[in-house]
């Protein structure tokens, strides 16, 4: 027996043409290398061919063609896709940055000092070794101002089998700045990038070459989701994990081939400026 998978819900339904507009572009000599379609109909504009598919939906700014056109050819890529039927996906690269960008901004300030109302930067580590060498300062007031400063605190036994129950602050003595860089060296460890704690190891997180080489380590594991979810669990200062995303490149170059196709269509002509249209 066949399956009803419409039950009858389509039966009093009648037919009446809808009004529509369709443009093709394509190269002058007929190749069909991008070539595509745009499509209007009340609501909706889609774009179908080589490059692939993408419809907006939006009835209040798209009601007769004219409006689409305009509407499209002014908005913002982002705004569109928003208006798509496409979604967001988990963009590796912007979360493997958030977590490096995160990691260096306690960093950052302590070397470039805070910034103050929008205006200069104050009381940073290099803000001080110019007034020292100014002679406005003693060089000893840079002490205060030291980050890079990592010893072992004395009489505390050092890990062994339960590194995955302790911090690094635990054991050894270092400047706050440097803690979510501690932290991501410990999740390393747990994802077998770096070996078991040691004094000669995980000071060397005041270094940049090797905290480059934990980069390249933190955009490997972020390459998939779930190992970007593993690592944001190795921190407690994230109550939400901030996995990235956004739209592919493919939806971007879809939805600006929309905008390009409208502004054609108003720069030829087809469809009015909006005040001669008025």
């Amino acid at each position: 027996m066949t399956t009803n998978y419409l039950r009858n819900d389509l039966d009093t339904h009648v037919m009446k043409e809808a009004a529509s507009r369709s443009f093709n572009f394509r190269r002058a000599d007929g190749s069909s290398f991008y070539a595509f379609n745009l499509t209007w109909n009340y609501g909706h504009l889609s774009i179908s061919g080589d490059m692939g598919e993408l419809m907006l939906e939006h009835y209040y700014a798209m009601p007769t063609f004219e409006k689409a056109v305009h509407w499209a050819a002014d908005a913002e890529n982002q705004y569109l896709l928003g208006k798509s039927n496409v979604r967001e996906e988990y963009d590796s690269e912007k979360t493997a940055n958030f977590i490096i960008q995160d990691a260096n901004s306690a960093v950052v300030e302590a070397l470039n000092g805070s910034k103050w109302f929008g205006e200069s930067r104050l009381d940073g580590t290099r803000q001080i070794a110019q007034k020292i060498r100014k002679g406005t300062l003693e060089k000893e007031c840079l002490e205060d101002y030291d980050i890079y400063f990592f010893y072992r605190k004395e009489g505390v036994l050092f890990p062994s089998s339960c590194e995955d129950f302790d911090t690094p602050e635990r054991f050894w003595v270092f400047s706050e700045v440097w803690n979510k860089w501690a932290q991501l060296w410990k999740a390393l460890v747990e994802f077998g990038h770096y070996k078991k704690w040691s004094d000669d190891d995980l000071k060397n997180i005041l270094k940049p070459s090797y905290r480059r080489e934990m980069r390249e380590a933190i955009i490997d594991i972020c390459s998939s989701e779930d190992g970007a979810l593993e690592l944001f669990r190795s921190f407690e200062d994230y109550d939400d994990y901030p996995i990235r995303t956004d739209y592919s490149f493919t939806n971007y170059r879809l939805v600006s081939a929309i905008r390009w196709a409208c502004q054609r269509l108003i720069s030829e002509g087809v469809v009015l400026e909006e005040k001669a249209a008025a």
